[in-house]
């Protein structure tokens, strides 16, 4: 078999044992030359958990071969062998084969430390080896299994990326699905096919670890037929994660919240099944859904569900039925006077589980449900502090069959008129789009809204307020590349909706000058459409009316690459920005109002705004545009007169003196005046 570095191909010699299988692709590619990406653009990453990293190293199971040597072992011999070692390695397996827990088995083995492997965070669209960082001495684990069409630029870029990851010493794990990992002669990647382990052998390692003295659990009735021969390694680690939590020894709980309550529920309903029972099931749903609510609101929630299907409350109101304990019996839920009505308290996992049972078993009812979560959220109505988790646990229906109803019906809120509905809807699409498996999906329909010329206002609305939220926080470059598929739009709410989320994306101090340098691309780009939206949302942000103002630099000059602390990149960005709508014939004369409203606000010093505008203006002195400004109004202030003044002698001094230091320096050393 052969291996790359860079494009020398090397000889070895490798063996697999078991069911792993060893396999590397290689052959002729041609040089792949990459645009250089800004740096902010690398993908983020994160920290792995310590409790996954323990489990990993100490109760990992490697099916073993006819040798003894297990597949991930001849992972670990690649990441760590001192000739041919290899910087990115693909672990390839179906779900349920335990990727994660192999690539960190691995990167330990291989004597990477704890605190240098992270996640990748995928704030993209499309893979893009550009975006996948190559820190010194750092591990990355990259999860590609979502993603079945890797494009052949991504293959050939892994040629380039390989080198890179070698010269700095760090290393990529890419986990991958059979199905999405075909790289055909496009790149030559060490790649470990891994087998599934025995589900049981893994929750007995897992318990080895978390509670030892429960090992025997799982071999007693009734946990000891839960794992099938042909289990996912997920279900192993699952049922012993729920061994180790259970709070006393009661091994039917935990056998029933394995099986999410099945059995338990099929029982239930059935017994609760004459007309007379209806509330019961009411009080079900509805403890399900306001789970730890306080017991007026689950009561209230219940009723009105109740009365929504056609039951009536029986006369005498509050007065009326059986006592609360009794109800909150029937249905297994604790309650103490000092908190809320709960049924996780003492049967984990029945909440999320009631909810799916009722889904499955009753298709007529879903849309009922969903409106009546809605009215129950509803401003002034009596679950509305409670919208977060009604939203959470509507989720999970939406991966159920029928689930696409959620989305629909979260879409036609939003295009309603009841702000209760388009309240509830957004949380829901937000909840949704940061999800593990329904998230990539959601996100694409957000793309979709965004570029869709028939998209309602109402709509455009709730996708730039789900980017302006906690998918903008998470996952920026997502966020931002529908916020410019909305901006480029000709309707003016669009633009002012993208205004509206840029300034809250900017308000958070870790993202500004990642925002900005983002908008600052599209007001720069090629592309028409691209620049006028670009320069149109810079000059939202420039806006010295509004409440959210970058911090300018002070006492420096704003040339150069965007390198430094964020306040100085901040002003070498506002540059660019300002030249940049300076040149967008559609934007010009915004772009000079609002350099005019800098000059003239006490709001900043002149050390910041002076600077900033003889960079601005540098190159276009006696333009007609330029010329206005630094005359100015008769609505300009006194302030904004004396520093015109001093704008004007410094811009004349330059033009005077083009072999000053500062002059050369500002323009490479020739002595030439910047340009526009």
């Amino acid at each position: 078999m052969t291996d790359a570095e860079g494009t020398a191909a090397v000889q070895q010699q490798i063996e697999a044992s078991g069911q792993a299988q060893v396999t590397q692709v290689a052959g002729d590619y041609e040089e792949h030359h990459h645009q250089y990406v800004r740096g902010w653009q690398y993908l983020r990453s994160a920290s792995v958990d310590d409790g996954e990293l323990d489990l990993a190293e100490h109760a990992f199971v490697d099916p073993p071969g006819p040798q003894g040597s297990g597949q991930v072992a001849q992972a670990v011999s690649m990441l760590s062998r001192p000739y041919g070692k290899s910087n990115v390695l693909v672990l390839c397996g179906e779900a349920g084969t335990g990727r994660r827990t192999a690539a960190l088995h691995a990167l330990r083995k291989a004597g990477v430390p704890r605190k240098q492997i992270s996640w990748l965070v995928l704030d993209w669209d499309q893979p893009r080896t550009e975006q996948i960082p190559h820190t010194e001495g750092r591990a990355f684990v990259l999860d590609l299994t979502d993603y079945r069409d890797l494009s052949e630029d991504f293959y050939t870029g892994l040629a380039d990326y390989q080198k890179q990851a070698q010269a700095a010493d760090a290393v990529l794990v890419i986990l991958a699905d059979p199905n999405g990992w075909n790289p055909r002669t496009l790149a030559t990647v060490p790649t470990v096919h891994l087998a599934r382990p025995s589900a049981a052998l893994v929750a007995e390692a897992h318990l080895r670890h978390l509670a030892v003295g429960r090992v025997d659990w799982l071999t007693h009735d009734p946990l000891n037929d839960l794992l099938a021969p042909e289990a996912p390694a997920s279900d192993g680690a699952r049922l012993a994660r729920l061994i180790a939590e259970a709070k006393d020894d009661d091994q039917s709980a935990v056998g029933k919240q394995f099986t999410d309550w099945q059995k338990h529920l099929e029982t239930w309903f059935e017994e609760h099944s004459a007309p007379g029972d209806l509330q019961e099931r009411a009080l079900l749903i509805a403890a399900a859904l306001l789970d730890g609510a306080p017991a007026a609101v689950v009561l209230g929630a219940a009723d009105q569900l109740f009365t929504q299907v056609g039951g009536e409350l029986p006369c005498g109101g509050a007065l009326s039925g059986r006592d609360l304990d009794k109800r909150l019996a029937a249905i297994g839920a604790s309650y103490r006077d000092d908190e809320g009505i709960s049924l996780e308290e003492k049967q984990r996992g029945l909440s999320e589980a009631a909810l799916k049972y009722v889904w499955r078993q009753r298709p007529q009812l879903r849309p009922v449900l969903l409106e009546w979560a809605s009215q129950i959220s509803a401003p002034n109505k009596i679950a509305v502090r409670h919208l977060q988790r009604i939203a959470d646990c509507l989720v999970p229906l939406a991966l159920l069959p029928g689930g696409s109803t959620v989305l629909s019906v979260a879409r036609r809120w939003i295009e309603t008129d009841r702000v209760a509905h388009r309240q509830l809807a957004i949380h829901i699409l937000e909840t949704m789009a940061l999800h593990p498996v329904a998230g990539v999906a959601v996100r694409k329909q957000l793309y979709d809204w965004a570029q869709q010329k028939t998209t309602s206002e109402q709509l455009i609305a709730a996708v730039a307020a789900v980017c302006a939220g906690e998918l903008g926080q998470r996952y920026p470059r997502v966020a931002l590349t529908r916020l410019r598929l909305l901006a480029s739009r000709d309707d003016d709410q669009a633009r002012d909706t993208v205004a509206d989320a840029v300034r809250t994306l900017v308000s958070t101090p870790e993202q500004r000058v990642l925002v900005l340098s983002e908008i600052v691309e599209w007001a720069e780009s090629s592309d028409s459409t691209i620049r006028k939206a670009g320069a149109g949302t810079f000059l939202a942000l420039t806006d010295i009316t509004s409440d959210i103002l970058l911090p300018l630099p002070a006492n420096q000059e704003c040339t150069g690459e965007a390198v430094g602390a964020p306040d100085v990149l901040a002003g070498q960005l506002f540059v660019r920005g300002w030249r940049a709508a300076l040149q967008e014939p559609t934007a010009a004369q915004a772009a000079y109002r609002h350099l005019a409203a800098w000059l003239d606000s006490p709001k900043l010093q002149d050390d910041q705004v002076l600077p900033l505008a003889a960079q601005v203006l540098r190159g276009y002195l006696g333009q007609e545009g330029p010329s206005g400004l630094l005359v100015g109004s008769p609505d300009s202030s006194e302030l904004g007169r004396a520093r015109r003044a001093q704008l004007f002698a410094q811009l004349i001094s330059e033009v005077a003196s083009p072999a000053s230091p500062s002059a050369m320096a500002r323009s490479g050393g020739d002595g030439a005046a910047v340009t526009a």
